[in-house]
């Protein structure tokens, strides 16, 4: 009877799949293909060997292992119980378990694994009983399963060549909160079998669980490298993208993967529903959540994410009843609101995550990661001694924490010997004690004036004291900020927190970034926290605008290219444009359209309704209701306003010839056009410019040149290719009758005229390379590379009519191009032209604060007005702090001042220290008191 059972079930999972790979022909060739992801070979040798009385034992078991694999778990539970006695009984009884647990059964798979639980061989069904004890909150009866795994470890019923077992132990010491046992243990079983892949992702779940990406990165990879098909392993690897740079776009590929081998691995729907909500697209992530419940409707990683879609909407009631739904099932269980901080985190909610927290640690003292959580989001409320106890509490529970271990360290080693405090009225900055001198005036002075001009214009106090935070090295800054060494960005607003780089970690524009996250502390807090991140990141580049001209970004063609190739998401899924980014153009495009999108709505409907806006957000509107409430239009009206806008604006790029390279992302999908269409002269100069976007052979980008031009001897797609093909071989010849032809044909353009600079420059045809770039320069004045290719033939012909022209353009271009302002502050300084020297000098304060000789042209520009004598001498004072290389000139611009505010005993000692600093200078100065 049992035989017919499970032949008939045989015939049922039997797929077409399967009849069309080779099956493997053993039981230990079965393994092995089940081992290396073979899914189909397994399962349909396997299926063949289990019709088999002699082979059937063995390979019905393993059948059952594919099958959980693959997602068939209800088959799989029926495949295995005619198993349930005899010599397969602890396989068969641990194989149910797992079957039952798969599908949110939790009183059966108890029973499963309970039945064979006190069995001397069952090591994975103690194991996975203690883990399901403790997911119900029955962590006192956890104990007894997993400690008899190390106890079976002590007693080496276990042995250090048992891999499988000891990966076991491991787990069972993570489950029972010894992480440096369990790291131990997962050394052992990974000498033992390195190539084990639940091991390896086991692991991995171990590093992750402490914040140590990097770590678990290598475990996940180890286990893909194995097992390229592993469902959870892709699913893993999705997280990581997601953890480590937000990179949607991989991620997503990654979890289709996962479902392609497993439809029905929650993880891997969980994880769509969390990337949803990101995008807040809540919709999205419930029908996610649904998905991945109707599988396991006990999954309390999917119920936790469940609740967040409530939370995030403000609906306090349905957000409760949520977290009761997950509390009904374990009230032990404080790693729900871990997790629904982790979105509050990206909302910005930092006073509930911290509310979130202490819950938590209420649920369970023991939470290392809920005392962490605490600690991290107190300090980003400016709540020090709070957070950092909250933090050494977690590190009490917990040495493995790398964000943990971070902070403290950088607490205790840095911060609190090497930083000190400036107050400002309402603002609190830290900055290290060697900048504070030039610094600490400077930034207080900059920032204060943006807090009381932002104040006036959004009708609105943020709650103070707000905390500006500048650190002189990015992995200290990056600590500071995020417990890990490097997040790539130079600042960031928690609300009443912001953390960014100070002048002496590189070379930016200090002021500009400060400026932009100062605008977010208004932007948050007016919002109570809930504005969508398209609008405070487009806003607070608005602010940077309006603040200081040469603040702008230059992105026209970045925009415009978006825009004509469909990449621009429809404001209501703007925030897309951020977290699906996958190049840094881009990202960039997110910042610049989403500036200028708040820029039109200001033009169109005055500045008066931003904070109106903002507002409406608070009251937990949606993008939808708070564009109808306070603009007076739908979002889709909005959107085909600004798109219209936009184009009329831009209308002049569409003479300007480019290769989109952005657009050629899908490499496959162009060849297989250009395959499908051989004849096709788009097609093949297509697939040529999405080669040399993905940096492909040269040889295989050459070959569909030469098709396109076959057909189309004036495609200008592949004749520019071609062009910038023979220049990358060094071919400049090939290259010149490239462009030459590409000119004729009709067309123009800046990135053509760039390139036909550098084949000019390759040549050393000076000439010929000048009038390329001022091609270029006349088809974008906006953009930096033909400026730059200008300044340098203006020194190497020394012209410096065009070495000044271009130096100009590009102060104004580049707001972080100190080196060039300090150039044009001194040729200013030199020409007498004390006007333009003023206007270079404040700029230096923003992008070069630390140059004492810019500082001083500064003071002496100022001292050409006599209203402006006293920030004259302050900016003097600030190049003396600035530890100058030549201290005489500035004790004789200290000088200049002091006598123009009429504190000529005070003058008199500038002039001595003039003096004494360099004898050389001792007329001028005593001409200075006559």
């Amino acid at each position: 009877m049992k035989t017919l059972r499970i032949t008939a079930l045989l015939w049922l999972v039997t797929g077409v799949a399967a009849a069309q790979t080779p099956p493997c022909e053993s039981v230990d060739a079965c393994r092995d293909a089940l081992g290396r992801g073979h899914y189909d070979a397994a399962r349909a040798g396997l299926e063949a060997m289990a019709r088999r009385p002699a082979t059937r034992g063995s390979a019905t078991p393993l059948l059952a292992r594919v099958l959980l694999e693959t997602g068939r778990y209800a088959d799989a539970a029926t495949l295995v119980r005619p198993l349930l006695t005899g010599a397969t009984r602890v396989e068969a009884s641990t194989l149910l378990g797992e079957a039952e647990l798969a599908q949110g059964h939790l009183d059966e798979a108890q029973a499963a694994f309970s039945a064979v639980g006190n069995e001397p061989s069952a090591h994975r069904a103690r194991l996975l009983l203690g883990s399901l004890l403790i997911r119900r909150g029955r962590d006192a009866e956890a104990r007894q399963p997993l400690m008899a795994l190390v106890q079976a470890y002590n007693d080496e019923s276990i042995g250090e060549r048992d891999g499988e077992g000891l990966a076991y132990v491991a787990m069972a010491a993570h489950l029972l909160n010894s992480p440096h046992d369990a790291n131990d243990a997962f050394q052992e079983a990974t000498r033992a079998d390195p190539r084990r892949v639940e091991t390896q992702l086991a692991w991995a779940e171990l590093f992750f669980a402490h914040w140590d990406s990097g770590h678990a990165e290598e475990s996940v990879r180890a286990a893909l490298e194995a097992n390229p098909n592993s469902a959870r392993g892709r699913a893993m690897l999705a997280r990581l993208l997601l953890d480590q740079s937000m990179d949607f776009v991989h991620a997503t590929e990654e979890l289709d993967r996962a479902l392609e081998v497993n439809p029905n691995l929650v993880m891997a729907h969980v994880t769509r529903a969390e990337m949803a909500i990101r995008d807040m697209d809540l919709e999205a992530a419930t029908a996610h959540v649904d998905r991945a419940l109707a599988i396991d409707a006990n999954d309390l990683e999917a119920l936790s994410v469940r609740a967040v879609i409530p939370f995030l909407r403000g609906q306090d009631r349905a957000y409760r009843a949520a977290v009761q739904d997950v509390l009904r099932r374990n009230p032990r269980y404080s790693g729900m609101y871990s997790i629904i901080a982790e979105y509050a985190d990206w909302e910005h909610r930092y006073p509930q995550i911290v509310e979130m927290a202490r819950e938590a640690v209420r649920l369970d003292p023991r939470d290392a990661r809920a005392h962490a959580t605490l600690g991290i989001n107190l300090l980003r409320m400016g709540r020090e001694e709070e957070g950092l106890e909250a933090l050494r509490a977690a590190w009490d529970r917990d040495h493995f924490n790398v964000r943990v271990y971070n902070l403290l360290e950088l607490w205790d080693r840095t911060i609190t010997p090497d930083y000190e405090r400036v107050e400002a009225g309402p603002l609190i900055f830290r900055m290290h004690r060697e900048e504070r001198p030039v610094m600490g005036p400077t930034a207080t002075a900059v920032l204060t004036r943006a807090w009381d001009d932002m104040r006036r214009r959004y009708g609105f106090t943020p709650t103070t004291p707000v905390h500006i935070e500048m650190y002189s090295n990015a992995q200290h800054f990056s600590v500071r900020t995020s417990g890990l060494p490097s997040i790539g960005v130079q600042g960031v607003c928690f609300g009443q927190v912001v953390t960014a780089l100070s002048p002496r970690a590189g070379p930016f524009n200090w002021a500009q970034i400060t400026t932009h996250e100062l605008a977010h502390v208004f932007h948050i807090q007016l919002s109570r926290n809930r504005v969508p991140r398209w609008f405070t990141e487009g806003l607070a580049e608005y602010e940077t605008m309006i603040a200081r001209p040469e603040w702008h970004r230059e992105e026209d063609h970045r925009l415009y290219r978006a825009l004509v190739a469909g990449r621009l998401p429809p404001v209501a899924q703007l925030n897309h444009a951020f977290t699906h980014a996958r190049t840094e153009d881009a990202i960039t495009v997110a910042y610049y359209g989403s500036s200028m999108l708040v820029k039109y709505i200001v033009e169109t409907w005055g500045f008066e309704r931003i904070p109106r806006m903002l507002r409406a957000w608070g009251e937990d509107r949606s993008s939808e209701e708070v564009v109808q409430r306070v603009l007076g239009v739908t979002i889709e009206d909005l959107d085909r306003a600004f798109r219209e806008h936009t184009r009329q604006r831009l209308a002049g790029y569409a003479d300007d010839f480019a290769v989109d390279f952005p657009a050629y992302q899908d490499l496959d999908a162009f060849r297989a056009r250009a395959e499908q269409s051989p004849t096709d002269a788009d097609a093949q100069a297509a697939l040529a410019a999405a080669l040399l976007a993905h940096g492909a052979d040269a040889t295989e980008a050459m070959t569909a040149v030469r098709a396109a031009l076959r057909q189309y001897a004036a495609q200008p797609v592949a004749r520019f290719v071609a062009a910038r093909l023979a220049v990358g071989r060094r071919d400049l010849r090939t290259a010149r009758a490239d462009l030459r032809l590409f000119f004729a044909s009709g067309h123009d353009g800046y990135e053509p005229r760039l390139l036909e600079a550098r084949v000019a420059l390759a040549s050393e045809d000076l000439p010929a390379a000048r009038a390329a770039l001022e091609a270029a320069s006349r088809i974008d004045r906006d953009r930096p590379e033909a400026w730059q290719g200008l300044l340098e033939v203006s020194q190497q012909t020394h012209d410096e009519a065009l070495q000044r022209a271009a130096l100009e353009r590009l102060v104004d271009i580049d707001q972080h191009d100190a080196a060039s302002n300090f150039e044009l502050l001194r040729r200013a300084a030199e020409a007498g032209d004390w006007a333009r020297a003023r206007e270079l000098g404040l700029r230096a304060v923003y992008v070069d604060p630390l140059r004492a000789e810019a500082r001083r042209l500064y003071a002496e520009a100022l001292l050409h007005d006599p209203a402006d004598a006293r920030e004259a001498l302050a900016q003097a004072d600030l190049a003396m702090a600035a530890e100058p290389e030549h201290p005489a000139q500035v004790h004789l611009t200290r000088a200049r001042a002091l006598i123009a505010l009429r504190r000529r005993r005070d003058a008199q000692q500038a002039v001595d220290a003039a003096i004494a600093a360099d004898p050389s200078v001792a007329e001028t100065a005593r001409a200075l008191l006559r």
